[in-house]
C-alpha cells in the first residue's frame, strides 16, 4: 500500500474517529480513543504517524481500502 499525504490521513482519521463515535463499544473505538488519549490530539504522535506515509493505524487504512473500493481504484 502506498502511503499517503498528512492531510489525507488526518481527514480520514476525523471520519474513523466520527465512525467510532456512534459505537457504543468496540474494540476500534477504544483503539481510536487510545490513540487520541496517547497522542494529546499531536497528528506526529498519532498511531498513523508510526509508519512512513502515515500508515501505522490499521482503522484509517481500512477506511481508505474501502473508500478506494467504492470509487473503483
Amino acid at each position: 500500500m502506498e502511503g499517503i499525504t498528512r492531510e489525507e490521513a488526518v481527514a480520514l482519521c476525523s471520519k474513523v474517529q466520527e465512525q467510532n463515535r456512534a459505537a457504543l463499544s468496540s474494540p476500534a473505538r477504544m483503539q481510536c480513543w487510545q490513540c487520541q488519549r496517547d497522542s494529546g490530539g499531536e497528528v506526529d504522535r498519532t498511531y498513523m504517524a508510526a509508519m512512513p506515509g502515515f500508515l501505522g493505524c490499521d482503522l484509517v487504512n481500512k477506511l481508505r481500502t474501502r473508500m478506494e473500493r467504492a470509487h473503483g481504484r
